[in-house]
């Protein structure tokens, strides 16, 4: 009697079975590497608009403005990119007075006065100084 010997393989079911598998592998992957870049996109723009706020920012003494500032103004640049980079940027600054009081111990008196100054872009991110004057 003659055996007759079969190739090992795989059947139809088990094909299609790792096939779906592999490729709900391979989307989730696909989907991770896509929010990782998005997120990676957005901490990179926070990080851009929080150094140009720290640019913008001065330490001049209060005075009521409500202005916008301009990169392009504020530096003297010479490199072509930057500089149309920066022509982009607006800077909304607003200065508000908190609080002011008037305090007398025995015979002096002073002045205590509470400013914020508000730094801030047209997409709403923002950053707030406070700072406050003492006057005799």
């Amino acid at each position: 009697m003659i055996k007759k010997q079969y190739k090992k393989s795989f059947t139809l079911m088990e094909v299609l079975i790792a096939t779906t598998l592999l490729s709900v592998v391979m989307l989730s992957l696909f989907q991770v590497k896509s929010n990782n870049i998005f997120i990676l996109e957005k901490s990179e723009e926070l990080e851009k608009q929080n150094m140009y706020l720290n640019l913008v920012m001065d330490s001049k003494e209060y005075s009521k403005r409500n202005e916008n500032r301009y990169f392009d103004k504020l530096f003297y640049i010479k490199d072509d990119d930057i500089r149309r980079e920066f022509k982009q940027v607006k800077v909304k600054v607003k200065d508000t007075v908190l609080d002011e009081t008037i305090h007398k111990v025995e015979s002096i008196s002073f002045k205590v006065s509470q400013f914020k100054t508000t730094y801030s872009f047209e997409d709403g991110i923002s950053k707030d100084i406070y700072r406050f004057k003492l006057e005799l």
